[in-house]
């Protein structure tokens, strides 16, 4: 790892021609007014749109932006493991390309990633999280219902699992995705089991979020699919694979 880099900012994205562009220009306003040194990894997973070619034209941007390509769409976990395991900085951050929680929230993570915890993650569900539009309904209801079965099926005490900006020390992610077996968006979860069976610090911090329309997420089908996650996780465990 570069001692010279002190922070690898990872971007999973699919299909996300529209937005992946102000995306980057607003991480690069923060970037160019903190004065990090950094580098920047977007993973396109298999688009079917200008999200591969709209990243590459950001080039300019950035000191040290790198666009990888999956040939076909191989599920955010997966992404967001090959993004973690080429990150060259002492930090790395993870966060969804609709920008629904800014870069500049990154500020209130640093001051823990000095003091050494492994894991900080954005909860929408602190006493003073900030969340400017809220989900639908429905989809805020099965996120509930999700995390009151997490809590029962895996011990956890996290208020909110799947909030797409999270840092870690990096070689705290590198130990985790070693382990990650899940590779669609249920690895947010596995990953803070597997961080939580090993001992390592995880710190939960209220965001400002902001709702963004054109979610890929369908409740019913998910739902269905975040209970069966659940289950895989705990077998994956029972059969010590993150041991």
């Amino acid at each position: 790892m570069s001692e010279s880099i002190l922070l690898t900012i990872v971007i999973p994205a699919y299909n996300e021609e529209r937005t992946i562009g102000n995306t980057l220009e607003e991480i690069a306003g923060y970037l160019d007014k903190r004065g990090f040194s950094y580098e920047m990894i977007v993973v396109d997973d298999g688009s079917t749109d200008g999200t591969f070619e709209n990243a590459q034209s950001c080039a300019k941007l950035f000191g040290d932006l790198k666009v990888l390509k999956n040939n076909i769409n191989m599920g955010k976990g997966y992404s967001v493991k090959r993004g973690i395991l080429s990150a060259r900085g002492e930090y790395t951050l993870f966060m969804d390309a609709d920008n629904s929680t800014s870069i500049y929230e990154f500020d209130k993570f640093l001051p823990y990633l000095k003091d050494r915890c492994d894991v900080v993650i954005a909860s929408r569900r602190l006493k003073n999280s900030d969340v400017k539009e809220p989900q639908p309904f429905l989809r805020a209801i099965m996120g509930l219902f999700y995390i009151i079965l997490s809590k029962i099926m895996l011990g956890m005490q996290i208020n909110d699992f799947n909030c797409g900006f999270k840092a870690y020390l990096s070689k705290a992610a590198k130990f985790l995705c070693e382990k990650q077996k899940m590779d669609d968006w249920s690895f947010d979860t596995e990953l803070l089991f597997i961080a939580k069976k090993h001992g390592f610090r995880i710190k939960e911090v209220p965001v400002r979020w902001v709702h963004k329309s054109g979610s890929k997420v369908n409740p019913f089908k998910d739902g269905v699919g975040s209970f069966l996650s659940l289950i895989k996780i705990k077998r994956n465990d029972t059969s010590r694979k993150y041991d």
